[in-house]
């Protein structure tokens, strides 16, 4: 088992190198996605240890909205719809 201040450290060093034995020796895959996650399998070289990278989506840039009838979303919980819809689960 991982402590957390290893996890924290290889976050903090964007998944560099092997979260079991440091090296850099490290490939990654493409990232896959399902529903609202993302994750990519990584593997090192040298220990042949392999884990996912979890991704989460902290932002959003290079926005364009429409100029003539732009939609105003509305909120729903922790949903944002731009097409006035109910979102349910």
């Amino acid at each position: 088992m991982l402590s957390r201040a290893k996890r924290r450290e290889y976050i903090k060093a964007g998944g560099s190198f092997c979260i079991n034995c440091g090296s850099g020796n490290i490939s990654a895959g493409k990232i896959e996605s399902e529903g609202r996650g993302a994750w990519q399998s990584v593997q090192c070289y040298d220990c042949g240890s392999e884990w996912n990278d979890i991704f989460r989506l902290i932002s959003v840039d290079d926005i364009i909205l429409p100029e003539d009838d732009p939609m105003i979303p509305v909120v729903f919980g922790n949903k944002e719809s731009g097409d006035g819809q109910t979102e349910t689960a």
